[in-house]
């Protein structure tokens, strides 16, 4: 057995619990509120989504007379498929730019065509030329927002995995359970308030876009905690990534507005997808919008065709982009070019032939629910960014996960210290509720028989991909749910966990991460099946249509190890009073 060390006992007004935008958002303003913060980073602080993201952020800077906040409004509602918290879009494209001007007052460069005017552009799902970017992309904002931490003296702890939220007899967050990787110690780190904003659950797929660090931990730890997930059930695939090789399949190539004239001009040509006969086959899905639809139209038409057996003998389809854009492109997009070079060869990189497309596992849509202010329904336990649901609903805008993670980040780290200074520290540690968790967490370790975390992580990647992925049904959802059941119960007791030192121990961080990708995943599936429709990213082959009645919210809790899910109704402007979160 290895040798386990002493809990190491450490104390904040606010932890935060993710190295992305929107932890790092949250950090500061819980700072610049009079808090003392610790920020928890699961890897190196670098290694998150914003920093691989494409950095493009929606917002209305004033500079397009046509459009509006509103404007930018209506499009998310439109492409949330109406079930988006209304109160949290409003939010959105009122502050958004305001979240811009700090991007800008920390250092970020964004692109301008005049020293006072920046350069926009387009994203699918748009209606008016608003998205703001910089060359820098997501590199830039990380780079910016970590100096901003760093002249504030927050500390940023790397190699420290989130993994309970530790709570009084009454319910209220008093502290949090960490793993220190780099050291293979625990901590208990006893605070007022947690924000979690450790990012989404792309990993639960085969095929993925998303950093291998995002498997759901801070949504399935806050539904451990008690509070309730709602859209779960919506998860948003990039429609065009990389087909090949095994080394970047699946990461992103933006969308395919970026390849056509489409990306400046909402009445032009976006890339043209084309399937193994050569034909157009987005015309049977949106002719009006074609190649510019959104992402869950994208996505959807082309893993129909390649389902259908009209893809590429690779498992992709075709992209013929407009060579004219390529220079435009190039200086826009640099790392793409370069991307596309290294991997598809010259002809693709400079738009002189069709390039190979699939969609990927991008962006959670759902999340733990939260209000406007991103409280959750546990006392003292905020979140922000892509780990909250609501704002998107059932489908995100390009260009939207930037000023999210912004926005509410900003907003978590506001509400996280209101409620630390109204409430003080905790009176007291409850370090046998920490020991108790831990004694959970170390089983499997030191064991020399048994499953390997790998081979089960695996598994649940491939029924998720082929069973709730972009195209679903009733039967294969119900056969999934089992195995999971079945992975629970008979499998996870038998995880071994290798390797003869705790420090950087890969297969004992990977057992923890199975334990929330399964209970995500479970959440997934058991709010997938309820709703019996298509809508947004969510496409259901036994309920091919949209019906009214599911005009609404689902919202999962956990009791016990079984999944309780409900119909909500919508969190409308008209409401005259808020949503209560407490159940």
């Amino acid at each position: 057995m290895i040798n386990k060390p002493d809990l190491v006992i450490e104390e904040a007004d606010v932890i935060v619990a993710g190295s992305g935008g929107a932890g790092m958002r949250a950090a500061i303003a819980a700072h610049d509120a009079g808090c003392k913060v610790v920020l928890l980073a699961k890897g190196p602080r670098r290694a998150n989504h914003t920093r691989m993201s494409g950095g493009r952020y929606n917002t209305v800077s004033g500079l397009n007379p046509e459009d509006s906040t509103d404007a930018f409004y209506n499009d998310t509602l439109d492409s949330g498929a109406g079930i988006c918290n209304q109160l949290m879009v409003r939010t959105l494209a009122d502050e958004a730019m305001d979240r811009a001007y700090d991007l800008e007052s920390y250092g970020l460069a964004w692109d301008r065509t005049e020293k006072k005017k920046y350069y926009l552009s387009m994203t699918g799902g748009g209606t008016f030329v608003r998205t703001m970017g910089s060359m820098d992309e997501g590199i830039g904002i990380t780079e910016v927002m970590l100096h901003e931490l760093h002249r504030r003296k927050i500390p940023v702890l790397d190699f420290h995995m989130l993994v309970e939220v530790v709570q009084d007899d009454a319910g209220m967050v008093v502290g949090a359970l960490v793993l220190d990787i780099s050291k293979g110690i625990w901590k208990y780190m006893s605070c007022s308030s947690l924000v979690i904003a450790t990012g989404g659950t792309s990993q639960m797929y085969e095929t993925s876009s998303g950093p291998i660090i995002n498997t759901g931990d801070g949504i399935a730890i806050a539904l451990r905690a008690g509070a309730e997930l709602v859209d779960i059930e919506f998860m948003q695939f990039i429609p065009i990534s990389f087909v090949y090789p095994e080394s970047i399949k699946g990461y992103t190539l933006l969308e395919p507005a970026h390849y056509g004239k489409r990306h400046l001009d909402p009445k032009a040509e976006a890339g043209i997808l084309l399937n193994n006969k050569g034909e157009r086959f987005i015309l049977k899905h949106d002719p009006v919008r074609r190649e510019g639809s959104t992402r869950d139209v994208l996505a959807r038409a082309i893993m129909l065709e390649i389902l259908e057996g009209r893809g590429t003998p690779e498992g992709g389809v075709l992209m013929k982009p407009d060579p004219e854009v390529f220079d435009f492109f190039l200086k826009e997009r640099p790392i793409y070019v370069k991307r596309l070079l290294e991997n598809y060869g010259e002809a693709q990189a400079r738009m002189q032939a069709p390039i190979q497309v699939m969609p990927s596992a991008l962006y959670t849509l759902g999340g733990v629910r939260v209000d406007e202010w991103c409280r959750s329904s546990v006392t003292g336990l905020f979140v922000g960014g892509e780990s909250a649901g609501g704002v998107h609903g059932a489908n995100r805008l390009g260009g939207s996960s930037m000023p999210d993670i912004q926005v509410f980040g900003r907003r978590a780290g506001i509400s996280a210290a209101e409620h630390a200074n109204a409430v003080g520290r905790p009176a007291r540690a409850e370090l046998s509720k920490a020991r108790d968790m831990i004694q959970r967490a170390e089983q499997g370790m030191g064991r020399t028989q048994g499953i390997a975390p790998s081979h089960v992580k695996k598994q649940i990647q491939k029924l998720m991909w082929d069973h709730v992925g972009l195209v679903r049904s009733g039967d294969k959802m119900e056969e999934t749910l089992r195995k999971f059941t079945e992975l629970r119960q008979a499998v996870m007791p038998q995880l071994k966990i290798t390797a003869s030192s705790r420090v950087v121990n890969r297969s004992w961080m990977e057992a923890m991460e199975l334990q929330n990708m399964l209970d995500i995943a479970q959440a997934m599936v058991t709010a997938s099946l309820m709703r019996k429709e298509t809508r947004g990213a969510h496409y259901r082959t036994d309920y091919p249509e949209t019906d009214e009645q599911w005009t609404a919210n689902i919202l999962v809790k956990l009791d016990g190890h079984k999944m309780i899910a409900r119909k909500s109704p919508l969190v409308c402007l008209q409401s005259v009073e808020p949503v209560a979160l407490s159940v």
